[in-house]
């Protein structure tokens, strides 16, 4: 896939853009075949700064979750679980600091594979020290990124597999509640219609203390991305349905930001128009 994908950036804007649209769609079940991890990285994480074509996607959405995780919602020794987490770690670096227990839950085997290469600092596995870098530095203490990633593998307790279009996204695992629920770039992916979107926010609240912190970064308006040899399905969603999901889902204090996407016109691998970081805090009984 690596190879598809750089002969593919060899060809003119054009001809990319002609071989991309022939590229089939992937969907749900589609992602345990197709969806190449390593080159996933390669092109959309090899730096904060996210790709050339895509503009900067990533420096925001990792600015907003250093403001909402470091604002007082989380206690030292708060529990976490990342749903969708797909092959990073990323968005885990500034909630990691105040837990001491994190739950990775991921459709695909590829996928959770990479994460567990990084935890037990495989030699195969992807290059995240950017990433920390870029965190510290907004901390304030730009020395620490080391022992952060120290931190961060010692707190990944699980990698386990989910799928948050059953009932039981889950099972068979069971959990108590968690202080803290994140997902990013997940739902508008795994999910075909809004009605199930709707449905997957319900069922992951479950797991959620009540006045527990959701947070979350999507995608606005995106039909597909894409990498290596295929284009794979997003469902668009805007911040307006985002906020209906969370009123009904039974959330307060619903703040949400929207980054306009800064690169449309070149950008021929994804076709959203914005970023969209939401935290929420589950409604007390």
């Amino acid at each position: 896939m690596i190879s598809t994908f750089v002969s593919c950036y060899a060809m003119s804007g054009s001809s990319c853009l002609r071989w991309k649209m022939a590229a089939p769609i992937q969907r749900g079940t589609d992602h345990h075949k197709t969806f190449g991890a390593k080159a996933y990285l390669a092109l959309y994480y090899a730096t904060p700064e996210g790709t050339d074509e895509e503009g900067e996607l990533l420096t925001p959405y990792l600015k907003e979750f250093h403001e909402i995780f470091n604002s007082g919602r989380l206690k030292p020794g708060s529990r976490l679980l990342d749903v969708g987490s797909g092959p990073t770690i990323h968005q885990l670096i500034s909630a990691s600091r105040f837990c001491t227990e994190i739950v990775c839950a991921e459709y695909t085997e590829n996928n959770r594979a990479e994460i567990e290469k990084w935890v037990k600092k495989d030699p195969d596995m992807h290059d995240w020290t950017p990433f920390f870098k870029f965190v510290a530095d907004l901390e304030g203490d730009s020395s620490s990124w080391e022992a952060r990633q120290s931190h961060l593998r010692d707190a990944i307790k699980e990698v386990i597999t989910c799928d948050v279009t059953k009932p039981e996204p889950f099972a068979p695992r069971q959990y108590q509640e968690f202080d803290v629920v994140t997902t990013s770039l997940c739902l508008e992916t795994a999910c075909p219609d809004r009605e199930t979107y709707s449905a997957a926010v319900r069922r992951i609240t479950r797991l959620l203390k009540p006045g527990g912190t959701f947070a979350l970064a999507e995608v606005t308006n995106q039909t597909f991305y894409s990498f290596g040899d295929y284009k794979f399905f997003t469902l668009p969603i805007d911040s307006s349905f985002m906020r209906e999901v969370f009123e009904k889902a039974g959330y307060v204090d619903i703040n949400i930001k929207s980054f306009p996407a800064t690169n449309l016109e070149n950008n021929t691998i994804s076709d959203f128009d914005g970023l969209v970081v939401l935290h929420a805090r589950k409604a007390e009984i």
